[in-house]
């Protein structure tokens, strides 16, 4: 699978209120640099490794990593819905 597209995919899954708006691939392409926009307003960034990308396709472990990194970043553009509870 593409590394955007699979990046797309998990990122629906792990903050369905985040997107993904930019993938950039880093001089050299050893890393990718992801950019995520959600209900705040804010844009945030991370960098992931490439060879992990597409490890993750494969293996849980490396899978797990990369949506926590992207649950991470996402955490800084979704805002938090209260639930009405007092």
């Amino acid at each position: 699978m593409e590394p955007s597209a699979f990046l797309r995919e998990l990122m629906r899954e792990v903050a369905p209120n985040a997107s993904v708006i930019a993938i950039d691939a880093e001089p050299g392409g050893a890393s990718l640099r992801v950019r995520l926009a959600g209900t705040t307003g804010v844009v945030s960034a991370c960098e992931l490794s490439r060879a992990d990308i597409e490890a993750a396709e494969q293996r849980a472990d490396v899978r797990g990593r990369i949506a926590s990194a992207l649950k991470r970043c996402a955490d800084d553009v979704v805002a938090p819905v209260p639930d009405g509870r007092a």
